[in-house]
């Protein structure tokens, strides 16, 4: 039972996680960016796309890279997502 089930289940589980990954990361920046994440002096996306916006009208490809490498790597865990889903299709 445990080779059957397992087998069966463990591909859509795989292709959800990897999936829910994008989605977190998305929603953590969304609330960095709100000023609901992490203080400060610890980097991430959002915080720096928040403390970029003054600086748009300046140097906007500055405030650019943070939300494209956040747009890169949702992208990314996205397409894992669906290349894992069609290597675990059993119907192939």
């Amino acid at each position: 039972m445990r080779v059957h089930v397992l087998g069966n289940v463990l591909g859509p589980i795989f292709v959800y996680a990897t999936s829910l990954i994008s989605v977190c990361m998305i929603i953590a920046s969304g609330l960095s960016f709100l000023g609901l994440g992490t203080k400060p002096p610890e980097p991430e996306w959002g915080l720096m796309l928040n403390t970029l916006r003054t600086a748009i009208y300046v140097q906007p490809w500055v405030a650019v890279l943070p939300g494209a490498c956040i747009f890169v790597t949702s992208i990314c865990f996205n397409l894992l997502a669906d290349g894992l889903r069609q290597a675990m299709d059993v119907k192939g």
